[in-house]
């Protein structure tokens, strides 16, 4: 926290005012906490008052976390600005770093939005311009998944439970595929065509299994389209009852095909706990063949304690999976709580920390740790916090956009955007909002014809669409 510019008579107040944090921060939300506490002296919305803003980036004393952490715990006396290291603990003072680094972001998009807003229809980033070109729009339609036919079709599913054809915006049902439960964020899920489609004609899905009715988990099936009808079908993976859970999110999902293997996530299913726990499914990324069975030099195959299929672990909600087309390598996308979305760099045997380290709080505002790190536990490449509940990701591999290419798209729900992101190795060195406000990014996919496709939801009225971004230079 920088120099607060306090008059003399602010001195005056601030003994009562960390006798009465002690008594009253105790389980409050961060936001109450700052609002009762701070906003007296830096504003209802940070913009600064006696104190300076806390949202221009201007650090006197050290802008990052840490830095500002320090200041919250020891203050600066001679400045006028209290200490609270007695008055708050660890947890409740990197809730409150959290919750800055929320108010920066809003700050900041304000001139986001207006640089990315269409302009005649045309939307202008440092590398391309482009249009959105619509391929469907449907009414009361929530869109989760899409992959593409080699006849030209989309096939896309719906959360509610249905897998469309879609061909010159019109939709064509596919009928007997498994009944999922569609409840909170469950339903029916990923959808991804096998690499030898051509040849052997298998479409694998994801949904939440609704075998025993109340209690569900994530499952992963393929099968066949025949007539417009689902048949075929094969089990690749599924748990015992006993697993399952009457919650419905966190179900995870996504998949990536590699050397005749299948890589797809499951989340923790709202117990965070069992992430860590490799006896149990929550929270992990798994690796089979195609066919279901379960490689021989997984990294925990010869372990009686753990599930033989487990990849990694430490997981809270994996939502976006692809694989790097220049190295090969495994990159994931994670729902964190309130802050901590992670993009992760998946590796065999790893432990990616969920819930015993995070860069997050509750959605309350209370604290969940103040552990952001330790050891054993993976970093991820990069965090979002606050957070953009990201979603689908992927690599650019067309030609249409040439300076794009090899960047990761980076969709994000609650934030309505799709984000570029530039990797160079193993380390993110640009961010960049290209898409804003135009409706909740679900997936985003590099199409056969080189052009860029996202899934953009609308919840109230529900409208489910899946556009195109054409070149416009």
């Amino acid at each position: 926290m920088r120099l607060m510019r306090l008059p003399d008579f602010s001195r005056l107040f601030l003994s009562g005012l960390t006798l009465g944090l002690a008594a009253s921060a105790a389980g409050q939300s961060i936001d109450r906490v700052y609002q009762q506490y701070c906003a007296t002296c830096h504003g209802d919305d940070l913009q600064g008052g006696m104190g300076t803003s806390l949202v221009d980036d201007e650090w006197a004393y050290g802008g990052t976390d840490a830095d500002i952490a320090r200041v919250i715990r020891e203050g600066l006396p001679l400045k006028g600005m209290p200490a609270f290291g007695e008055q708050l603990d660890d947890e409740q003072v990197r809730a409150m770093v959290i919750y800055i680094r929320e108010q920066q972001e809003q700050a900041r998009l304000e001139g986001v939005r207006e640089r990315v807003k269409p302009t005649d229809g045309v939307v202008t980033t440092e590398a391309h311009k482009f249009k959105l070109e619509p391929v469907v729009e449907a009414d009361d339609k929530t869109f989760w998944s899409l992959d593409f036919m080699p006849d030209g079709a989309i096939i896309a599913t719906e959360q509610a439970g249905h897998l469309w054809l879609i061909r010159e915006g019109k939709l064509t049902e596919i009928k007997g595929i498994p009944e999922v439960r569609y409840r909170g964020q469950g339903g029916l899920l990923e959808v991804a065509l096998h690499p030898d489609y051509e040849k052997n004609g298998w479409i694998y899905l994801s949904y939440s299994d609704d075998r025993f009715r109340g209690v569900s988990f994530t499952a992963v099936v393929r099968g066949r389209i025949e007539d417009g009808r689902w048949t075929d079908q094969e089990t690749i993976f599924q748990v015992p009852r006993k697993q399952m859970f009457a919650t419905a999110h966190h179900f995870g999902s996504r998949f990536v095909f590699k050397d005749g293997y299948l890589f797809f996530g499951v989340g923790e299913r709202g117990h965070g706990e069992l992430a860590q726990d490799l006896s149990r499914p929550n929270g992990k990324i798994f690796r089979l063949w195609d066919d279901g069975r379960v490689p021989d030099d997984n990294p925990f195959v010869d372990r009686e304690d753990a599930i033989p299929a487990i990849w990694s672990y430490g997981h809270r909600n994996p939502q976006g999976l692809d694989l790097n087309p220049a190295t090969g390598e495994l990159w994931e996308s994670e729902h964190g709580p309130r802050g901590g979305d992670e993009l992760n760099l998946i590796e065999p045997g790893k432990n990616y920390g969920w819930p015993v380290i995070t860069y997050g709080m509750n959605y309350n505002g209370t604290p969940i740790t103040d552990q952001t790190a330790k050891p054993g536990m993976e970093q991820p490449i990069t965090h979002w916090t606050p957070s953009i509940a990201v979603c689908g990701i992927d690599f650019y591999e067309g030609d249409p956009f040439p300076r794009w290419k090899g960047n990761l798209f980076v969709g994000g729900l609650v934030s309505e955007e799709l984000q570029r992101v530039v990797i160079d190795g193993h380390e993110v060195v640009e961010r960049e909002i290209i898409l804003k406000d135009q409706g909740r990014v679900r997936d985003v996919a590099s199409g056969p014809d080189g052009y860029l496709y996202v899934i953009l939801n609308h919840k109230s009225p529900a409208v489910g669409s899946i556009y195109r971004l054409v070149p416009a230079e």
